[in-house]
Formats: structure tokens, sequence, C-alpha cells
């Protein structure tokens, strides 16, 4: 990215690039109109977008602030594309990866159960979403993907043993532009009708009563 230039589709930067407020309804605007990207359009990622993208995965919540995730970068084409093969969940070669590891040396110190501790997967999610909404920003489209040969990817990248890869997050250009129209309105109530119940399970109208008894 050159000197001065605004991050592309960022509305909330100013003419020198400078980052302003963002209203609550422009946030959960661009949250609705983010979809999983799985066709990219030839071209690396631009560094200083990759940095802001990673930035915002350092951000994320972490269980106890134990901190046991890793992001490598991966922007070779050639290796990208060894992923690729043993990956079913990617499709289309992006402009750059980002493998999600957990660091089994952090994962000792800090006296965790490999295993049994689901914080762990829990930061890798909050870690891919956040990186997932910075992309979006940005203007570039982003695909998870979990389906991989966790050994196959390690030898590939020549990740140290203490290197597990957990997630790969793909990000690149989208190869279709068109944005999908983001309704307006501070909130969907037909959407959180489906997914969200208020006091007791399966009670969809916060206004009803309330019967706590069995």
């Amino acid at each position: 990215m050159t000197a001065g230039a605004t991050p592309r589709g960022s509305s909330h930067y100013d003419s020198d690039g400078v980052p302003g407020p963002m209203s609550p309804e422009a946030l959960l605007g661009l949250m609705r109109s983010r979809r999983v990207v799985r066709d990219y359009a030839p071209g690396p990622v631009d560094e200083e977008q990759l940095r802001m993208i990673l930035e915002a995965g350092t951000w994320a919540t972490s269980a106890s602030n134990n901190r046991i995730h890793r992001f490598l970068v991966v922007r070779d084409a050639g290796r990208m594309g060894l992923v690729k093969a043993m990956a079913p969940g990617i499709y289309s070669q992006p402009g750059a990866m980002i493998v999600i590891c957990t660091d089994l040396r952090v994962v000792a110190q800090a006296q965790m159960q490999l295993e049994k501790d689901n914080s762990i997967w829990i930061d890798v999610g909050t870690a891919a979403m956040t990186m997932m909404i910075e992309a979006h920003a940005l203007g570039l489209g982003t695909c998870p993907a979990t389906s991989f040969s966790s050994s196959g990817v390690a030898v590939t990248l020549g990740l140290p043993d203490h290197a597990r890869p957990d997630f790969i997050l793909q990000v690149g250009h989208r190869r279709d532009t068109g944005a999908r129209p983001v309704p307006p309105g501070s909130s969907d109530r037909r959407r959180l009708a489906k997914f969200v119940y208020w006091e007791t399970y399966g009670r969809t109208d916060p206004e009803a009563p309330v019967s706590l008894t069995s």
C-alpha cells in the first residue's frame, strides 16, 4: 500500500488515511456484509494489509491471556499449491494463507491440558474471526479451512515439532467483487428470532412473560 493511501473498502478512514470513529450500526453492517470467499482472483495481498489483518488476530481474546497461538504467513505460490493439494476445504489458491498454529511449548509453560482444554480451540476461532472482519474491512475476501492433513501441512511448511497447525485462513482478492446489499436498521429482528432466545430456551419474544417453573 502506498503512503497516504486509504485501505481498500474502508469508509471509516478520512482523506489522510487516519482512522476515525465507526458507529455501532456501521460495524454491524460490516459484519452483515461479510461472506466466505472461495474463488480468488490472481495476485498477492499487500504486505501492509496483511500486517493489519495479523494485528487484528493478536488482539483477539485469549484464555488466561496465555497467548499460545502463533500465525504463520505463507505467500509463496508453490508452497500454497502444495498445501491446497492436501486440503479439501481449499478450492481456489488465495493470495496468502495464514496458518494458526498452537505452540506446544507455550502450552506446556501454561500447564494446559492439550487434548482437554476447549479454550485452545475457542481462541483459534476468535483470532480467525477478528482477522476475517479486518480483511473484509480492507476489501479482501477470506475463507477458513479446517479440513487438511495436519502432518502433511507441518512437513510442507517446515514447522518445528512444537508447532501444531490447527487452522488455515485463506486471504485474497475476490474474483467477483459484487457486494451483497446490507439491509438498513440497527438489528434484524427476523434473524434474531431464528437464533436467539430470551431468559429461557425457546422463548423468542423478549417481552413475553417469563416462567422459571418446570
